[in-house]
């Protein structure tokens, strides 16, 4: 492909969609282009990160080796991107790449990747958000995935997962001091123009508008993100903000848009317009930091609790154990998840199901640890959660079953994967802690996912 073809292609890119011109020039003249025919091996799982590779024509296929089978982990088209996961992380490939047609790619190599991110920032915030995105067989069963973590696995696996979260909250935690320094100083020169109570009151309630709006308004796609802050930007542009463009994916990410910016240029009039945007974007950006600081110190909390559970491994004496008293204590000490009202808790005991010989308190974990997956599924919307008993020759069946969004297809081969999760801000060890509980009594977990029924199934011998 010729230099202007690659740019036609990249125009169709919608990370690249927002880049000029010149930048998509310069895009095309510093990459590489590399052509795989239908078969050849894209990527390996393992391998170093060796840039930014952007898919102009073809499709390509992804797995991920997960003991010693080889599990499908999703696709990849023209339009589409990979490597920049393993890039922000210095870290190698997670999966292996198939060309299932031929593929023809644009490779920016790791150093002309970075200088991309420093000529276009703009790029990174989308780069992030298509991370943040992919950090991604009906029915899988426990026994088919690898053994319980070492304590050296474990705590190679829960460096980075606490170190990640940590370092983010920290970065934050600086930003924002100094936004708020920010914040002050701008109050202080709308408070130069004499404002009159009504306009004191109408300023004091935009922050609040705007935190109002960041919390119902959902998440939104990287093409309309990208688009809604070409029109803040300009927006703001028009009206003489020198950092425009460097403000506006701040004022998005809150939910803000040009209707509601004209809303408060026509609450505040235009001789205050410029200091109140000043004062109201610090502002916007405050909130934005702490709320990365909250999910910073969520998701460390979340993986010292679950490492608390995980290291449940000194076996405990054996007795008779009613699975039936166990999930009522479980519903018990979980009953703070329980109170709001949006959870309606279903049981079906099986009247007949015999007791078994096992270790109380740590089958008590393992139910512990499904219930609270089934919860974080349902999520604040909630629904409900099944408790069901059954018996087959020589088992006993214990079933947690939600009627939550469920797992996607091409992430359960990796469910029992530790540290993985589907969930933000959880810590990814629930099932492997449940699975290694239940294995340890001879037993096996199941999980049976579709959109509106997941149910984990636990066999335990009689």
């Amino acid at each position: 492909m010729g230099s202007e073809d690659i740019v036609t292609a990249l125009r169709r890119v919608p990370l690249f969609s927002r880049l000029g011109d010149e930048q998509l020039h310069w895009v095309a003249s510093h990459g590489r282009q590399l052509h795989f025919p239908a078969g050849a091996r894209v990527a390996v799982q393992g391998d170093p990160a060796d840039g930014l590779s952007i898919i102009l024509e073809g499709r390509t296929e992804w797995t991920r080796k997960v003991g010693e089978q080889e599990a499908p982990t999703g696709a990849l088209e023209a339009g589409e991107i990979f490597g920049e996961v393993i890039l922000f992380l210095n870290a190698p490939y997670p999966t292996t790449g198939h060309a299932s047609t031929d593929v023809r790619l644009l490779r920016l190599e790791p150093a002309a990747f970075w200088e991309l991110l420093r000529q276009a920032p703009v790029l990174g915030r989308g780069l992030m958000e298509v991370a943040a995105q992919r950090t991604q067989a009906q029915e899988v069963v426990s026994t088919q995935q690898p053994g319980p973590l070492s304590p050296g696995q474990m705590v190679a696996g829960l460096a980075p997962e606490l170190s990640n979260p940590a370092s983010s909250a920290n970065r934050s935690a600086t930003r924002l001091r100094d936004t708020l320094r920010l914040v002050s100083a701008r109050a202080m020169a709308l408070g130069q123009h004499g404002l009159s109570s009504a306009q004191r009151g109408a300023l004091l309630a935009l922050p609040r508008e705007a935190a109002d709006r960041a919390r119902a308004t959902p998440a939104l796609e990287p093409l309309s993100r990208t688009l809604r802050e070409e029109e803040v930007g300009t927006w703001l542009e028009l009206r003489g903000m020198a950092d425009a463009w460097d403000v506006a994916p701040a004022l998005v990410a809150s939910g803000l848009d040009g209707a509601w910016l004209d809303s408060v240029a026509r609450r505040v009039g235009e001789a205050l317009l410029r200091d109140t945007l000043s004062w109201l974007v610090a502002a916007v950006s405050g909130d934005v930091l702490l709320a990365e600081v909250e999910r910073g110190s969520a998701r460390v909390s979340a993986l010292v609790e679950a490492v608390k559970a995980y290291s449940f491994m000194d076996r405990a004496p054996v007795a008779e154990v009613d699975v039936h008293e166990g999930l009522e204590g479980t519903l018990a000490v979980l009953a703070h998840r329980l109170t709001g009202g949006n959870v309606a808790v279903v049981r079906q005991y099986a009247p007949s199901a015999p007791k078994l010989r096992g270790e109380q308190g740590a089958l008590d974990e393992a139910w512990t640890q499904l219930v609270l997956n089934a919860l974080e599924a349902l999520g604040e919307r909630g629904g409900t959660l099944r408790l069901r008993t059954w018996t087959e020759p020589e088992k006993v069946v214990v079933e947690v079953a939600d009627d939550g969004p469920g797992i996607p297809r091409d992430l359960m081969p990796r469910i029992f994967e530790p540290f993985f999760s589907t969930k933000p801000n959880a810590a990814g060890l629930g099932l492997d802690i449940s699975r290694r509980i239940i294995e340890r009594h001879g037993g096996d977990v199941r999980v049976l996912s579709e959109p509106g029924n997941t149910r984990v199934q636990v066999r335990l011998p009689a």
